[in-house]
């Protein structure tokens, strides 16, 4: 039998993605992806957005109309705002259009934030060859693009989310050179004080800290599973479902042979049923399984009728008095179950987790 600490670790390893092509680890200048802010400088640029939780503006071309006799002349006014990037006015017009319309959908569509504002830059390298050198953020923080007109300023503020130091990066660093990164607290730790004190940590292996700034596009969708995994090792370890997943199946509930092609019309009353769709006989199975506490996958091509059979057994769920997760990568297959749920008259049992149309409250 495996070693589940063994699987475990492996997990946490792929979940985190440590090859190049991963931006934590190989940050690289796009045109579209991200963009460069070149004041103010590092720690006022903290300050206000962090500690102060001010909104930040972009510079911007206000088109003025000037009427001379009969004809109209169009003169451009340059309105600098807060913040100011290594962009042409165009060129920043269009990626902060990008990154605003790309963070926007990876919220609406999988209810996670893309958009980070990275501080410092740890170039650093796998061997001794300077010439292959990466470059990688080292504090992350949350924000959002908002713009509130076409004729207003792009504006910066800060997300809910929580600020981190990039774990992808502080995992490879402390698991292949040996190299532990500090703690950094938001409400006490000086941002320059805590990269001064990377870059002297580094400065042994030969590396350097970059006190640069970039607005970017940052994937983080399995960051939170690898924090479950890592705060709740013992309790995951535990499960019957993960010891199943290493090898270890004797804990799985599984359904008597007489269950096997099982007669739903003879062995089910009507008044014992609580679907709310309509369900053929391999649906019936699916939903049976679940009411008997059996783990199964649900296999099928679109159209097919997964998400009827995933309403009928939270309805029949709901009737056992039972509470009932339904997590989704994509927003569009919660929103089904939750429409046909509604459709239903389950509505007021419903609660949406997560959404841009609500906030916590």
């Amino acid at each position: 039998m495996r070693n589940i600490d063994h699987d475990i670790t492996t997990w946490k390893k792929k979940l985190l993605d440590l090859g190049k092509r991963n931006r934590l680890i190989n940050f690289r200048e796009t045109k579209r992806s991200n963009i460069k802010i070149t004041s103010p400088g590092i720690e006022e640029i903290y300050k206000n957005l962090v500690i102060k939780e001010a909104k930040l503006s972009f510079p911007y071309v206000i088109v003025d109309a000037i009427d001379e006799g009969a004809e109209a002349e169009l003169e451009n006014t340059t309105l600098w705002g807060d913040l100011s990037t290594n962009r042409s006015m165009p060129e920043q017009q269009k990626t902060l259009a990008s990154l605003r319309n790309k963070a926007k959908t990876a919220m609406e569509e999988q209810g996670v934030n893309i958009l980070y504002l990275s501080f410092g830059f740890l170039k650093w390298s796998e061997n001794t060859d300077p010439d292959h050198s990466l470059l990688s953020p080292i504090v992350l923080v949350p924000v959002r693009l908002t713009l509130e007109s076409i004729t207003s300023p792009y504006v910066l503020s800060l997300h809910e989310d929580e600020i981190v130091i990039n774990p992808t990066l502080a995992y490879k660093l402390e698991n292949d050179f040996g190299v532990t990164l500090p703690d950094f607290d938001e409400d006490e730790n000086d941002l320059y004080d805590f990269l001064r004190r990377v870059k002297h940590i580094v400065n042994r292996n030969g590396w350097d800290v970059l006190f640069d700034v970039e607005l970017g596009l940052l994937s983080f969708l399995k960051i939170n599973m690898y924090k479950d995994l890592e705060r709740n090792t013992e309790v995951i370890k535990k499960h019957p479902i993960t010891k199943a997943l290493t090898g270890d199946v004797r804990e799985i509930v599984t359904l008597s042979d007489g269950y096997d092609r099982y007669n739903h019309d003879q062995n089910t009353k009507p008044i014992d049923t609580y679907q709310v769709v309509d369900a053929d006989s391999s649906q019936q199975d699916a939903i049976l399984y679940s009411k008997k506490g059996v783990s199964f996958i649900l296999q099928g091509p679109p159209g097919t009728g997964k998400s009827q059979t995933i309403t009928n057994i939270i309805a029949e769920a709901l009737a056992d008095g039972k509470k009932v997760l339904f997590v989704s990568e994509k927003m569009a297959a919660l929103e089904v179950v939750h429409k046909r749920l509604s459709q239903a008259g389950l509505i007021d049992f419903c609660l949406t987790l997560h959404s841009h149309k609500a906030n916590k409250k």
